[in-house]
């Protein structure tokens, strides 16, 4: 049943406790019949006392419980047992059910309204609790982002049939008159920040043939968000051209542009891609926040047999140290987390990439330009004249490249770079495969790290988790024996946007070229002969390290397995 008091006595409760004098509270009073408010509003607006304060006398005189912003959790599966738009306006966050009560947080326990319309709602028992009701959108913003927002960009953008069809130059420039009007700004904008709220690292504008499809990755896995309307495709792909600098009449090529754009109290680098389709044109965006890279050893997931791993081979004065792995495995912050541990007065570091993603203070950073002809050999040739101590280089594409970072390392310089290979031994193979001596390979290389990233589980709501016999039996092979496990699964909470992981850490195969390797890429042996040397001197593989951190609860068994695939002993 649900209880209110409809004789409100907060004011009287304020004085009493000091935080408010009589001729406030008669102030408050006499505003109240102007704007048929609440009084805890009136005292709010007038900045009198805060919201928090107001929850906080509510709850102890209606003895119900308080819970404060950070412990406001959610089951994700309440979500649609109201109206949104409702939730929204009555700031009324259903917790749970249990034992056929529902118990639900709201900002204002007073309103007898609002109250007796959640009860005709539901079948269910109802007991309150008391939240702010900046706590409590906060959490509504997690369940349904800003949907009722884009919806409403999406239903206010009009065109006139001229400009949804350019044709000629007269058409197209009406049409980018058009694509700056207030409501596609405002469907983009929404968009990108809603992405970045929830730490997207790209958006994907997928053309369908009824609709667009618009999707979030999200540590690394593609989550739908919306589809919008097919009529919409043309002024939307325009508009995110037109601020990124690329030609809104070719449709026919791909193009790639870039912007900067300011949310909050931070700027961010987007990255654009359009690629023609059979239904119009995707369009990628990639979200660069300078300020969010971990460039610290501490923080991309090495133990602490991993750190001392890196730091001892990156104290070699001259040789070649490759990072490989996949497209957005977590290579470049690997290089940058070396490089912040290299930068100090005494080197002179210059780094060549493919763009650069991040400004390292201290250090050199050139771009290259295939346009220009700029290109990470020619960029090489140049910085070898700069006298340099470290160099990076984005990517070893080609013999070209790998041939001049080989004369670097062999000549006195320490080179950092990547390689798109699955294993640190299968890296040997793709240099020999790149016409690489031998030799040279063995004279030059120090070490390999192949790496992968693995979600990690969110601590407000990881669940233990019981393995099978089998499993067990299976883990146990590279675990060495520990039994002292913490092997947790995802759940899902208002944390982490209901999707059980939040963040990601690296899990890393780190090899180093010993004389007996070198023996073996002397001769051409085969990938399975160096990896089970490597193996056999130490090295842990991919899924050996992905295991680990599941067995400490870092990360899930299954997502372990998903990144790693399991089969390689």
């Amino acid at each position: 049943m649900i209880m209110a008091e409809k004789k409100n006595k907060l004011g009287e409760y304020l004085i009493a406790q000091g935080a408010l004098s009589q001729e406030q509270l008669l102030e408050a009073l006499e505003s109240q019949k102007v704007h048929k408010k609440f009084l805890g509003e009136i005292l709010i607006d007038k900045g009198l006392v805060s919201e928090k304060e107001i929850a906080k006398i509510l709850a102890e005189q209606l003895n119900l419980p308080f819970i404060s912003g950070d412990k406001l959790v959610s089951d994700a599966k309440l979500k649609n047992i109201f109206p949104v738009k409702k939730l929204r306006e009555w700031k009324v966050l259903p917790l749970e059910i249990k034992d056929d009560v529902l118990f639900v947080a709201v900002a204002n326990p007073l309103d007898i309204k609002m109250l007796q319309e959640i009860k005709s709602l539901t079948t269910y028992k109802i007991k309150l609790a008391v939240a702010t009701g900046a706590g409590i959108t906060k959490c509504l913003e997690k369940w349904f982002g800003s949907s009722d927002r884009l919806q409403a960009a999406i239903e206010d953008i009009a065109f006139e049939k001229g400009s949804r069809h350019p044709e000629g130059m007269g058409s197209v420039r009406r049409f980018e008159e058009a694509v700056k009007d207030a409501p596609v700004v405002q469907l983009v904008n929404s968009m990108i920040s809603e992405a970045i709220q929830q730490r997207a690292s790209d958006i994907h504008f997928e053309p369908q043939k009824q609709s667009i499809r618009v999707r979030f990755r999200i540590d690394g896995v593609l989550h739908k968000k919306l589809d919008i309307p097919k009529d919409l495709q043309l002024p939307l792909t325009s508009r995110i051209k037109v601020i990124s600098g690329l030609d809104i009449s070719e449709m026919r090529k791909p193009q790639d542009g870039k912007m900067r754009m300011v949310f909050g109290q931070k700027e961010y680098d987007i990255r654009i891609s359009t690629l023609p389709d059979a239904f119009g044109e995707k369009v990628v965006l990639r979200i660069l926040d300078k300020e969010s890279i971990q460039i610290n050893m501490d923080m991309i997931g090495l133990g602490e047999e991993g750190k001392s791993f890196l730091k001892k081979i990156i104290k070699t004065p001259y040789g070649i140290v490759l990072v490989t792995g996949p497209t957005g495995s977590g290579k470049t912050t690997t290089l940058y987390s070396m490089l912040n541990q290299l930068n100090d007065e005494t080197r002179n570091i210059v780094t060549v990439e493919d763009p650069v993603e991040y400004e390292l203070g201290g250090i050199t950073q050139t771009e290259v330009n295939l346009k220009a002809g700029y290109t990470f050999a020619t960029g090489m040739r140049h910085i070898l004249r700069q006298d340099p101590d470290v160099i990076m280089i984005g990517e070893i594409r080609d013999f070209e490249t790998a041939e001049i970072a080989i004369q670097a390392a062999l000549t006195g310089h320490l080179v950092l770079s990547t390689l798109h290979t699955n294993n640190a031994p299968g890296t040997i193979t793709r240099l020999l495969d790149m016409n690489v001596e031998p030799f040279l390979i063995g004279a030059s290389v120090i070490a390999v790290i192949a790496q992968r990233l693995v979600r990690k589980l969110c601590p407000h709501c990881a669940e233990p988790e019981v393995l099978s016999p089998e499993l067990e039996k299976h883990v146990q092979m590279y675990l060495k024996g520990s039994n002292a496990h913490q092997f947790k699964k995802a759940k899902g909470c208002a944390q982490c946007e209901h999707l059980g992981y939040r963040g990601r850490a690296g899990i890393f195969e780190m090899m180093r070229l010993t004389p007996e390797l070198k023996d073996l890429v002397l001769k051409k042996a085969p990938e399975a002969d160096i990896e089970r040397l490597a193996f056999a001197q130490g090295m842990k593989t991919l899924q050996a390290d992905a295991l680990q951190k599941a067995s400490l609860g870092i990360t899930s068994l299954e997502e372990a397995m998903r990144v790693t695939m399991p089969g390689r002993e």
